[in-house]
């Protein structure tokens, strides 16, 4: 390309050490370029031709392949040279452009945290709080796309007497149970059925999520609604009802509802002493185990800190529920220490009890129990 002046010979500018420059533009290389123009005479030593072989600028245009390592303050030129080629013109890789809207929310939500660190929200700031992490959600939620049946769930009252934070389980989606957080809703409680991490955005299969990192995703969600210090309850439906059961034992819940909960896999006793005894990790033994063996571990875990809760519980499960064995609540019955648990046991319904019986009975049942604590 032809300089401003119209001409093609470009003139070698001096850097400051090497040898002296004479009339070619700049010391090339030992097996460098042509020399760089008809150079001029520098201010003192040479410096390298645009057009040679060393080191200003890289190699030179017209044996851009061919020039070599310079002698005197020389770089490296092309693939000949011994060095590095020069950095790759290739544009740089597109990023998805984040949605200002959900930056603002962030933002925004991580400002009402950070403020409110140290104090627990008053009722109006609870509400502010819910209501910036609740357009967060959607706004995340929208993004991914997802049905609505395997989104979040989170409504806020002004008024609202408590709490209720609601975990679908590993086989059990969000929307199961957005009827039942409706109800309870309407009966002056902030509700907030969270969605487990991989809900609704891959394939679904059982024991995706380890229960060690769905607890403590949970156990973040309750210290979210407990900021207003009022009484948070607990539902947890299927596996969500297992980590209902490791969240009390952590942290201040006013009561649980586990429904069909999966604390006893419908498995044989071998496969559940396989287990017991630490033994469902053996790689030639997982086939014995009709579950995942972390759900299996989550589940054998609960079951071990049943004696050591002292709060309210109701529990229900149907007879032939396909998932989890009906002596769920059997155990649960026989180690709840509150005299004011209820336990409901129907023959038929399956593992989707809230299908079965949520507006017939549970629904009414549940906001009833949570209303009384």
């Amino acid at each position: 390309m032809a300089e401003p002046n119209g001409s093609d010979n470009r003139q070698p500018q001096a850097p400051r050490g090497g040898r002296p420059g004479g009339r070619r533009g700049g010391g090339g290389g030992r097996s460098g370029g042509r020399p760089g123009g008809s150079g001029g005479s520098g201010r003192g030593p040479g410096g390298p031709g645009r057009s040679g072989g060393g080191q200003g600028g890289g190699p030179g245009r017209g044996d851009r392949d061919r020039g070599g390592h310079g002698r005197y303050g020389g770089g490296y030129g092309g693939s000949n040279g011994g060095g590095p080629r020069p950095a790759s013109a290739d544009k740089p890789e597109k990023t998805e452009k984040v949605n200002p809207a959900a930056v603002t929310l962030a933002l925004s939500s991580w400002d009402l945290a950070r403020t409110r660190r140290e104090l627990p929200d008053t009722p109006r700031g609870l509400v502010m709080t819910l209501r910036s992490h609740k357009r967060l959600l959607e706004t995340y939620e929208a993004e991914l796309a997802l049905p609505e049946a395997d989104r979040s769930y989170l409504r806020v009252r002004e008024d609202a007497t408590g709490s209720v934070l609601l975990v679908p389980g590993v086989s059990t989606r969000p929307g199961d149970l957005h009827m039942l957080a409706a109800a309870l809703h309407e009966a002056k409680f902030n509700v907030y059925v969270i969605r487990l991490s991989d809900q609704g955005e891959t394939p679904r299969a059982d024991g995706r999520i380890s229960w060690a990192a769905g607890l403590e995703q949970v156990r973040q969600r309750y210290r979210l609604m407990a900021r207003g210090s009022g009484h948070v309850h607990v539902v947890g439906l299927g596996f969500g009802a297992t980590l209902a059961l490791h969240l009390a034992s952590l942290e201040n819940v006013a009561s649980l509802v586990l429904l069909s909960p999966a604390i006893m896999p419908r498995e044989s006793l071998f496969q559940r002493m396989l287990v017991r005894m630490k033994l469902h990790r053996v790689a030639m033994l997982q086939k014995w185990i009709g579950w995942d063996t972390d759900t299996v571990e989550g589940m054998d875990t609960a079951r071990g800190k049943l004696g050591n809760l002292k709060i309210p519980l109701y529990g229900a499960q149907c007879e032939d529920d396909e998932r989890a064995s009906p002596h769920s609540v059997r155990i649960l019955q026989r180690k709840t220490r509150h005299p004011d648990s209820r336990f409901r046991i129907f023959p038929v319904g399956g593992h989707a009890i809230l299908t079965s019986h949520g507006e017939e009975t549970l629904y009414e049942d549940i906001v009833d129990f949570c209303s009384g604590r």
